[in-house]
């Protein structure tokens, strides 16, 4: 979805757009989309910047980092960003730091501003740091792969070395029982 800015009005601009099914490619981020979302927001002029702000609603398919199970994840996320205009000649050359502020700037060319790449970057800044399909996920045996949500897998476990003296204990301690 693109914004433009040319003859956006003194007082701005509301917008409310619902993607439609493949309108956005998630191909290159850690989800799918589930629902396609739907985006509310406002942009207004300050000087040359546009400050954009609004909302993201959506459902995400992503994979659950014990199991490997689909995920659907409900996502709701707020968004505060400037947009400066390029600058041509501003080149970069080398590395540059980030101060926080530079957290919530962006870049608009030619008097438009594209939603579709804020979407999917909000988004992926909203999936949770650890996905799982229930907070007592099992996993995976890490021996045969088996999903140990579902099944019991009969794979003798080895002990790390660094444990033995207490599993010797341990059994010790049974046969004296």
């Amino acid at each position: 979805m693109n914004i433009s800015l040319f003859r956006l009005p003194a007082d701005g601009l509301t917008f409310n757009h619902q993607y439609a099914t493949n309108e956005l490619d998630a191909s290159e981020h850690q989800f799918e989309l589930e629902s396609p979302p739907l985006v509310t927001g406002r942009v207004d002029r300050v000087g040359m910047d546009m400050r954009v702000r609004g909302e993201i609603k959506s459902k995400l398919i992503a994979t659950c980092d014990r199991c490997l199970n689909e995920v659907v994840l409900p996502i709701e996320a707020s968004f505060d960003l400037i947009y400066l205009p390029e600058d041509p000649s501003a080149g970069h050359s080398g590395e540059t730091e980030l101060h926080e502020r530079d957290l919530a700037l962006a870049v608009y060319e030619n008097d438009q501003i594209n939603l579709d790449d804020l979407v999917l970057e909000q988004l992926e800044l909203n999936l949770p740091i650890r996905v799982l399909c229930r907070e007592d996920c099992q996993g995976l045996c890490s021996e045969c792969g088996a999903d140990l949500n579902s099944e019991q897998c009969q794979c003798q476990k080895p002990i790390d070395p660094r444990w033995q003296a207490l599993a010797d204990l341990k059994t010790q301690s049974e046969q004296e029982d």
